[in-house]
């Protein structure tokens, strides 16, 4: 209980010192939140996203883990043929992934930060709890992420950003310019595929939920790309929707790309 109350307190300050000391890219999320969720109040739902992500890695700082499920059974199916998981940056995302990597072997594709500074930071953040946890850009990486299929590995995509050199896709209504790489990978390989998710439960703790996404794969690679890209936002969009303060709205998810006049397909890497 105390735990509890520590940590809502905790989101709340940090949220609240974002909102009102340091709005960086507040008028962004509130925009994207308004347009999405025209229903969900955006101050406190906002705030509480940012407070949470924030508290998420001083949790990772201090050693305390995320909870989740569906990880040993994703384990057991993955061990021969390997896994593609979709995932996006629901609640406190680099202490949900760092624990998960405890508990199934993971390559996940990410951005680095621009800085310096946070990217040396983030990566020692990321290197606690003897997590198997193996780092790709998301450019010309999609051998890497082949050979770690091969090895039984479960290679993670985050569909939740704008991409540039991606596909317009329905999300939240709008099109939204989505990396095709998930579905690229997974018609290239066949590999069974998986949806994991995190947020903030009112006790404060992080838990997570991995489950196989029975999802068909056409045989054509344009079908298939077109299809499975379509629907991992629609799979996104229904995260979104039951835990709409536990997302992170200040990504630009709906920037129009330089030169975007028509659709842009690409393979992932």
């Amino acid at each position: 209980m105390i735990a509890a109350l520590l940590v809502r307190a905790a989101v709340g300050l940090l949220g609240g010192l974002w909102w009102w000391g340091l709005p960086v890219r507040r008028a962004v999320a509130r925009d994207q939140l308004r347009q999405s969720l025209p229903e969900v109040a955006p101050g406190p739902t906002l705030r509480r996203a940012v407070g949470s992500a924030a508290v998420g890695y001083l949790e990772l700082l201090l050693g305390r883990r995320a909870h989740w499920t569906g990880t040993a059974e994703a384990r057991r199916r993955i061990a021969t043929t390997g896994g593609i998981c979709l995932a996006g940056h629901g609640g406190a995302w680099d202490l949900a992934m760092v624990c998960c990597a405890t508990e199934v072997p993971l390559t996940v594709f990410v951005r680095a930060p621009s800085s310096r500074l946070a990217a040396a930071a983030l990566a020692a953040l990321r290197r606690r709890h003897g997590a198997d946890l193996e780092l790709l850009p998301p450019a010309g990486s999609m051998g890497a992420a082949a050979a770690a299929l091969a090895r039984g590995r479960m290679v993670v995509f985050v569909q939740d950003q704008r991409h540039n050199r991606g596909l317009p896709v329905p999300f939240f209504g709008r099109p939204a310019w989505t990396s095709a790489g998930f579905a690229a990978l997974a018609h290239r390989s066949g590999a069974p595929l998986f949806g994991a998710w995190q947020r903030r439960d009112p006790d404060g703790r992080v838990r997570g939920e991995m489950r196989p996404l029975d999802w068909p794969v056409a045989a054509s690679r344009a079908a298939a790309v077109a299809a499975l890209t379509a629907r991992s936002q629609a799979w996104t969009e229904a995260q979104i929707r039951r835990w709409p303060a536990d997302w992170w709205w200040l990504h630009k998810r709906w920037k129009r790309p330089p030169g975007a006049g028509c659709e842009a397909a690409q393979d992932g890497g």
